[in-house]
């Protein structure tokens, strides 16, 4: 699930004010502006999948690295196959800076015990993205932990990221 807020703000200026000879009617102004952006939309375009991992009893770590573009099965203990995917977001909003943050680690949950993973983002936890032209693409990539003698099936979990503007 995402989430989207709408930010608007609002900004004050007063005239300076001096001691002034007390007068029937006395005015002052003062000026105020307000920006509004349009509500951020978006749109998943990939989902995250690691692909297939064919795992021994001592378990091990994939981590789908979007710096390269990679997707490493460590240590020599896991086996990765097939087709794997970052997930890949695109938002679209007022031409500003966005804010991304999510939860730190989410829980694939399938016929064994679950499996801990650490979402990844370039930037890190409230990395800020423009949106230029009013929009941005980006990925998520992420640290699986496959636990040792992980029981064979299919896994599946959700990560929410929350974007809001500056």
């Amino acid at each position: 699930m995402f989430y989207r807020r709408l930010v608007v703000s609002v900004s004050i200026g007063a005239a300076s004010t001096l001691a002034a000879p007390a007068q029937a009617a006395d005015n002052e102004s003062a000026n105020a502006a307000l920006t509004i952006y349009e509500q951020i939309q978006f749109a998943i375009l990939l989902e995250m999948d690691f692909g297939t991992v064919v795992s021994n009893t001592a378990g091990g770590v994939v981590h789908l690295d979007t710096s390269d573009g990679s997707r490493d099965c460590a240590g020599g203990s896991l086996t990765c196959t097939g087709v794997f995917n970052f997930a890949r977001l695109q938002l679209s909003g007022s031409d500003a800076n966005v804010r991304v943050t999510y939860a730190p680690s989410l829980q694939l949950n399938g016929p064994g015990s679950p499996i801990l993973v650490e979402p990844e983002f370039v930037g890190g936890q409230g990395a800020v993205v423009q949106l230029t032209g009013g929009s941005a693409a980006f990925e998520f990539g992420a640290k699986l932990h496959v636990n040792p003698a992980q029981t064979p099936g299919t896994y599946s979990g959700v990560f929410t990221v929350d974007v809001s503007y500056e």
